[in-house]
This record gives C-alpha cells, sequence and structure tokens, in this order.
C-alpha cells in the first residue's frame, strides 16, 4: 500500500479531523466525529463512574477543556553538559 492511499483513507481522515478539534478546542467539530449512540467508559472500574452519553461527555468535557492552557507537549532535554550527581 503506497503512502497516500494509506493518509487518505477514511479512518485517518477521521483522526485527522476529531484532532483538529482538539487542537482548536472546537466542541462542535469534536461531537461531529463522536457516533450517536458514544458511550464514554471511565477506567478502572472501580471508580464507580457511571458510563456518560455523548451529550453528558461532551458536557463535562466542555469544563475540561476550557482549562487548557497550551496543546503543546513539553519536555526537558538532557545534555551532555548537564551536571551529574556522584
Amino acid at each position: 500500500m503506497s503512502e497516500s492511499e494509506s493518509t487518505d483513507s477514511p479512518q485517518v481522515k477521521l483522526m485527522h479531523g476529531w484532532g483538529q478539534g482538539f487542537k482548536k478546542r472546537d466542541l462542535d467539530l469534536i461531537a461531529k466525529y463522536l457516533h450517536k449512540d458514544y458511550r464514554h467508559t471511565t477506567y478502572p472500574r472501580s471508580l464507580d463512574r457511571p458510563e456518560q452519553t455523548r451529550e453528558e461527555w461532551l458536557q463535562q468535557f466542555a469544563g475540561i477543556i476550557s482549562l487548557w492552557t497550551e496543546l503543546e507537549a513539553s519536555y526537558i532535554s538532557c545534555s551532555s553538559n548537564s551536571p551529574r550527581s556522584g
């Protein structure tokens, strides 16, 4: 399979579209890619969180996404010049 075939697949397009919803913090775009019968289950089940419908999850997620300040990953660089303990 060529690279263009794999990147044009419906599954890849779906994931890119859904990812753009997160990147743009656009709940309507995120919701567009969720099936109408979507159910969200929290794991571990021992937390006793009830299963959520699509609408319930989107409402809860709206509160979470509003707290995001940035979506970039941060990391600490390790260089050979860093001090060593010992």
